[in-house]
């Protein structure tokens, strides 16, 4: 892999290259649990919504696909999950939204498949406002499936574009896109299976995760600085403060093993096994209010770490989705199955200390909100 402000010869062998797309298909291979917790035009003319005057609270912004739109809503944690509905996205037909609501809760980042077909699909960023409404097409032809990282102020967001969408490897560009729709590409990673936008660190520097034939790769603002390891790794998720990274290692030395993992980004190296050596986990997420991390640990697992299993009281298992900005209320999505390779049905809760809320019929949760 190789980081540079504009391009950089291409040096990672293809043979690497096949096997990392090899693993990486495999842990994509879990898709049941993967792809349900993470599918335009001029803007949508629209009274202000509901959620405008909305009571205050806590409210889960979340989405569900029909057809060849999403429906995003917002959950009243205080009222039962109580769902308004506050717009509707296009895209094409069964292919739903990601997205991430911003720092003031006000909007929505989502990536929209608009064209092309299933095996070749085409992106879109779409600006959604929670307030109106309306829809805003920030930029074309970004890379699908990805969750946009915004900037601290709200006033931009962070995605990537591959040069080569059909290459083995590409070229990734990471570009800064306005609320009015301007882009400027902060750099470019050359020779890679992916590029995925973290976060700020408090410096401002821009944090992001570069796969490619030899394993994972923090990057600060394009250059590499912290390795992870061999391996494929996903579900990364800042701290509150940026300076630790938690996530999930792709582990094949004894077949594909998920095992939790927590790094601090200043010393470097992978200091904590967050849930023991042997526990398996899928999900990360940090509570803002006490610093802590939770995973979502198989079912029977033991652990010394924070995991939303601890949070549950029935049978199946969580992995968590994000905690709402004052560390109350933890979204998850509950499995009824047994373990991972047998997940059973899913929905997305609201875990707090008074019990658990379901969200029925909405199959991802894109951010919290507050009024």
């Amino acid at each position: 892999m190789a980081v540079t402000r504009r391009n950089v010869a291409r040096h990672t062998s293809i043979s690497r290259l096949i096997i990392g797309v090899t693993i990486l298909a495999a842990v994509i291979a879990t898709a049941p649990i993967i792809g349900a917790a993470f599918g335009v035009s001029a803007p949508r003319v629209s009274p202000r919504t509901a959620f405008a005057s909305a009571p205050s609270g806590n409210y889960a912004v979340v989405a569900r696909t029909d057809g060849t739109h999403d429906v995003i809503g917002v959950a009243w944690a205080g009222n039962g999950g109580a769902i308004t509905e506050v717009a509707r996205v296009p895209h094409l037909d069964g292919m739903g939204i990601t997205g991430a609501v911003s720092p003031d809760g006000a909007r929505v980042a989502a990536v929209a498949i608009e064209t092309g077909t299933a095996t070749r699909p085409v992106a879109s960023l779409v600006i959604i406002d929670l307030v109106t409404g309306e829809l805003f097409r920030a930029a074309l032809r970004i890379d699908p499936g990805q969750v946009p990282v915004w900037a601290p102020d709200g006033a931009s967001v962070v995605v990537t574009r591959a040069i080569q969408p059909d290459a083995v490897a590409t070229d990734v560009q990471v570009l800064r896109v306005s609320l009015r729709g301007t882009e400027d590409v902060l750099w470019t990673v050359a020779g890679v299976l992916g590029v995925y936008p973290l976060g700020f660190e408090r410096s401002g520097a821009l944090l992001a995760v570069a796969i490619d034939g030899s394993g994972s790769t923090v990057l600060r603002d394009g250059q590499a600085a912290v390795s992870l390891g061999p391996w494929i790794t996903r579900d990364w998720q800042l701290s509150p403060d940026g300076s630790q990274l938690g996530y999930i290692e792709a582990n094949v030395e004894d077949g594909i093993r998920y095992l939790a993992r927590r790094i601090s980004l200043a010393e470097g190296g992978v200091t904590v096994q967050a849930l023991g050596a042997d526990v398996e986990a899928l999900g990360v997420a940090w509570n803002p209010r006490t610093g802590s991390v939770a995973y979502g640990a198989e079912p029977g697992a033991e652990g010394n770490g924070v995991s939303a299993q601890a949070l549950r009281n029935e049978s199946g298992f969580d992995v968590p989705l994000g905690f709402a900005a004052d560390g109350t209320i933890l979204a998850v999505a509950h499995w009824t199955g047994e373990d991972f390779t047998q997940p059973g049905a899913y929905g997305i809760e609201l875990v707090d200390g008074g019990g658990r809320t379901a969200i029925a019929d909405y199959t991802r949760f894109l951010g919290w909100a507050r009024r």
